[in-house]
This record gives C-alpha cells, sequence and structure tokens, in this order.
C-alpha cells in the first residue's frame, strides 16, 4: 500500500495538528460542545492534546480509549474526564458503534487565572497539571448519578442556550467540579520521571510536526527534535503513539480529509490534493479503507447526522 507522510516518494500535504488549533468556543465563551458517533464521525481519533478540560458522556456503544499512555474500554453511561495538557485518543472497537456527547472547554471560563480561595485550590492544581481527574467514571460509583445528571443537564443548557445560559453553564460546570473533588475523583499526577519525560518529548515533535507539516519531513529531522539516534526515535514513537511515525502522518491526512468533508462544501478532489493524495484514485481507496465509506457518502452520512443531533 503507498504510503504518505515522510520521504518515502508518494505523497506531501497537510500534517495533523496534534496540539490542537481548533477554537474550542470563542474568547467571551470558550465551551463547545461536540456529537461524535463511530464510524460516522471517525473510527480512529488520532492522539492528541488541548489545553481545554473535555467531559464526554458515551450514549451507546463501546469504544477504546488511550488517556495519559493507559488503555481503556469505555461503555454505554460512563463519563471520561480528560484533564488539560492530557495525551489521548479513541479508537473503534471492531464491529462496534458509538455514539457520545461532549464538551471542550477552557478554566478561564470559570476564573482560574483570578487569585481567590477557589482557583488556587481547586482550578490552579488542575490547569497546571499538578492534578489530574480520573480518566474514566462508571455507572455504579460513588457520585456517578450526581454527576451523570449534572453533566446531562450542563448539555442541555449549553445547547438550548436560552436567555442567561452562559450564567447557567458556568454554575452547573462549578457544580461539577465540586461533584468531582467531593467524590475524589481528583489525584496528584506522580507519573515517573521516565514517563513525564516521554511525554514531553512525544509533545515535542508532534508541535514540531504540527508547525512544519507543508513541508517534507524526514525521520532525521524529527528524531534530531527529540535529539534521539531515528531508530530510537522511530522505536520510542511506536512505543507512545501506538503507531510508526509514518502510519501517523498518514492517519491523521485521511482524518484531516474527513474534517474538510464535512466542514467545508469544496470538491471532493481539491480536499483529497489539499491534504497530500495527488492521485484521487488511491485517495478514494484509502478514505473507504478507513471509514468504511466513499467520501462522498461519507459527507452525505455526516451531514445527516449532524442535522438529527441539532434536533435532539
Amino acid at each position: 500500500m503507498e504510503r504518505t507522510g515522510l520521504k518515502t516518494g508518494s505523497t506531501g500535504g497537510r500534517m495533523p495538528d496534534y496540539k490542537e488549533k481548533t477554537n474550542h468556543g470563542d474568547a467571551l465563551m470558550p465551551v463547545r460542545y461536540y456529537h461524535c458517533s463511530v464510524p460516522n464521525s471517525y473510527r480512529n481519533l488520532s492522539l492528541h492534546w488541548h489545553e481545554e478540560m473535555e467531559i464526554t458522556l458515551i450514549r451507546s456503544g463501546d469504544i477504546y480509549y488511550d488517556i495519559d499512555f493507559e488503555t481503556f474500554s469505555v461503555e454505554e453511561g460512563d463519563l471520561l474526564l480528560i484533564s488539560p495538557h492530557m495525551l489521548h485518543s479513541a479508537h473503534e472497537m471492531p464491529g462496534k458503534d458509538m455514539v457520545s456527547d461532549s464538551l471542550v472547554f477552557h478554566l478561564d471560563f470559570l476564573g482560574y487565572q483570578v487569585p481567590d480561595a477557589c482557583t488556587l485550590k481547586f482550578l490552579n492544581p488542575v490547569q497546571s497539571g499538578k492534578l489530574r481527574f480520573l480518566p474514566v467514571v462508571k455507572p455504579g460509583t460513588a457520585g456517578y448519578e450526581e454527576m451523570k445528571a449534572c453533566f446531562v443537564l450542563l448539555l442541555k443548557c449549553f445547547n438550548e442556550k436560552q436567555y442567561g445560559y452562559e450564567l447557567y453553564t458556568k454554575e452547573l460546570l462549578m457544580r461539577f467540579f465540586r461533584l468531582l473533588y467531593q467524590y475524589g475523583c481528583a489525584a496528584k499526577h506522580e507519573g515517573s520521571n521516565g514517563e513525564s519525560g516521554a511525554e514531553e518529548k512525544l509533545k515535542e515533535v508532534l508541535s514540531y510536526i504540527q508547525s512544519n507539516y507543508r513541508e517534507t519531513l524526514t525521520i532525521e529531522e524529527l528524531a534530531s527534535v527529540c535529539h534521539f539516534s531515528q531508530t530510537h526515535f522511530m522505536n520510542f514513537f511506536k512505543r507512545y503513539a501506538g503507531m510508526t511515525c509514518i502510519e501517523y502522518i498518514n492517519h491523521y491526512r485521511i482524518t484531516r480529509a474527513a474534517a474538510d468533508l464535512v466542514e467545508t462544501e469544496r470538491q471532493v478532489m481539491d480536499i483529497a490534493l489539499e491534504n497530500g493524495f495527488r492521485n484521487i484514485s488511491y485517495f478514494n481507496k484509502v478514505f473507504k479503507e478507513r471509514f468504511g465509506v466513499t467520501p462522498g457518502r461519507y459527507r452525505k452520512n455526516s451531514l445527516e447526522n449532524l442535522s438529527l443531533s441539532c434536533k435532539m
């Protein structure tokens, strides 16, 4: 199969923005809602991180989540807590569907930079990484029902956007934080020095890729970012990212193309070219292998799914 990404004599193009540049809301309301269904929205969500916190409710189905170098099998009813700056990805379970609702928000919205008893004790430690939340809260655990009810109400409030929803959204987020602390879902981040160093090295190389994605990158170049030999870098990347560097770049290119199909009205051929696929037949082949449908069908299914979610 043809490879894309590093110097293999094949294609070039856009590279993944591993530290997300997505605007999760805006400066005044840094909160954004996401409704996802697997396999329609994605089949594999590439490893990434962002400064915002993310809360996800699995509405139905099953999926694998990799959070902070640990794999979790999550299912209907599970609440996922992605702390700021935490590396995470998701992968479909073969033959299984999944539907989820998420809110991604910056702690700026809760005023974490204003020094008071609440921010200094409960918000700053989370934003700085000194504290991290339990990644998965399952039904039956202490406080789960209260947390789920609060989050469902939060989703309803944010999506309906009735008068004063900004105040209510902030109120409910603060309530959710209180519940997390009340039921012991926060703990000191005490990764080993080796693991912590690996995380920083991985973030460094992913950020480098993001900044230089329009260029042709080589293993030698990426290894130099970490001050590793090429062999050590390839082993390091495979161990911590879960795939080879080339596979990772390929995966994100096709994922970005999928996003463009939903978010823009550009022609499929233009999207393929803009994402580094110089052969439209190859692009269609790789796309169908990844998502199970043609690019045109993917666009139609996703827009229909989005329309239904907006009516919920």
